[in-house]
């Protein structure tokens, strides 16, 4: 949990540094007047002077789901050997290893991506067949297994049958921290609105033990900022694509219902984990980035500010998460010591998160209003749109959820419970399976 805390605290850091170190230093106050002459915007994710031109950033994308740099970290069951026959190391059994389509001699980074991405592939939310529920449930009960040092030890010795009094209780220590996050605040429904979170891209590189950004390897510096500049365009389009029906309309009425429609839609975001926190994270920043566009000189500087002390007001949060907290979390936090360092560890987990929102969605915005390939007056309907989904974001609240829902306690006990799904089923509906195969 330290290492992924570390890590967290790293990386956020260079997210907010890295760009300002890069704008003030002297050789570079002239290099900028020079850029801005040519067209250019410097994108504060890529640390880089960039011409945006959505059309042509379309084309520098070959696929959806990032396999062509991915597939060196993400290897899995449909393009691994298995365990029995790639494997030096020898082991009494190798279900659990093939269930999750990796070697017996795995290291944990490489159990731990296994099980998000075959966890994501076969989750039932996704694919609602037999075979995908027959194995989510495999994979979970491997996961349990091989992420435990103690029972993939005895697992790797005796099999299956050595675990039939080991598997009794699951504790929350046995899953990793940083798939909590991810189930915490990646949920699925935001993916086309924030994309993969920076953490989420760190896990499935299997780099989140690492310290800070700065001590990875190049080639892994380089993978992870493509991946992000992928995710800016992506979203982007997706942006572009949200609002384009309401640049194109014809009537006020049409644009009222378009209105609703994002109303509508924003009401059931609220709901899921953090939905509230982050959609209105989001339409704040869309306005923010939006206002420094197109609005006048003061209304920009006043934006900007506004901009820059959400983040840095989540990194001050992110190096004390007791400071600054409202009187009802306080007093749950006086009254309960024994979660003290939990809801501070999710309060720094939440900070972490938007500053890599902001930042996102900062070049998001940017990106959208800034792109070549529309005209003037697309890019000013653009940022009239943008300003009008981010108010609905920034002020839409959750109505179904009572103050005991939203307690960062209660939302972290259900994300613990989601990323344990699958291995809190103590898989007992299988131990009659599991003794009839060992007596075959």
């Amino acid at each position: 949990l330290g290492k992924c805390i570390a890590g967290v605290i790293g990386c956020t850091i260079c997210l907010i540094c890295t760009p300002l170190i890069a704008l003030c230093c002297c050789c570079n106050i002239a290099n900028s007047a020079i850029n801005q002459v040519q067209g250019k915007r410097y994108d504060t994710k890529l640390n880089a002077w960039v011409i945006d031109d959505l059309e042509k950033d379309k084309l520098t994308i070959p696929n959806q789901d990032d396999a062509d740099l991915l597939s060196q970290y993400t290897s899995t069951a449909d393009d691994q050997p298995s365990a029995s026959v790639s494997s030096s190391k020898t082991v009494k059994e190798t279900e659990y290893y093939e269930a999750l389509g990796i070697t017996a001699d795995a290291t944990e980074s490489n159990v731990k991506r296994a099980y998000y991405l075959n966890a994501r592939k076969w989750h039932p939310d996704k694919n609602d067949s037999e075979e995908a529920k027959k194995k989510f449930q495999e994979i979970g009960e491997a996961y349990q297994v091989l992420s435990d040092s103690k029972l993939r030890k005895t697992y790797d010795v005796q099999g299956k049958d050595g675990l039939s009094a080991d598997r009794t209780e699951l504790s929350t220590d046995t899953v990793d921290p940083s798939l909590i996050f991810i189930m915490l605040f990646g949920s699925d429904s935001f993916n086309d609105i924030v994309g993969r979170l920076h953490v989420v891209t760190e896990t499935i590189v299997g780099q989140s033990s690492q310290s800070a950004y700065s001590s990875l390897n190049f080639e892994t510096r380089k993978t992870m900022s493509e991946l992000e500049r992928r995710r800016t365009v992506r979203l982007a389009i997706n942006l572009v694509q949200r609002i384009q029906p309401y640049i194109l309309a014809t009537s006020e009425s049409e644009k009222v219902e378009i209105l609703r429609n994002w109303e509508s839609l924003s009401l059931k975001l609220v709901d899921v984990r953090y939905g509230e926190e982050i959609l209105n994270t989001v339409g704040k920043t869309y306005n923010l980035v939006a206002q420094q566009v197109v609005g006048n000189w003061l209304d920009s500087i006043e934006a900007k500010k506004s901009e820059q002390d959400m983040k840095f007001n989540s990194l001050q949060k992110l190096m004390n998460p007791e400071a600054n907290v409202e009187a009802a979390e306080k007093k749950e936090r006086d009254e309960d010591p024994e979660n003290r360092e939990l809801l501070n560890m999710i309060e720094l987990m939440w900070n972490a998160t938007v500053i890599d929102i902001c930042t996102t969605i900062r070049e998001v915005v940017m990106k959208v209003l800034h792109d070549k390939s529309a005209d003037d007056e697309t890019r000013a309907s653009r940022a009239d749109a943008i300003m009008k989904l981010g108010k609905i974001y920034e002020t839409t609240k959750s109505t179904s959820l009572d103050l005991e829902g939203r307690s960062k306690k209660t939302l972290f006990q259900s994300a613990t419970a989601a990323a344990m799904e699958e291995t809190l089923r103590k898989m007992r509906d299988n131990e009659n399976k599991a003794k009839d195969d060992l007596d075959s």
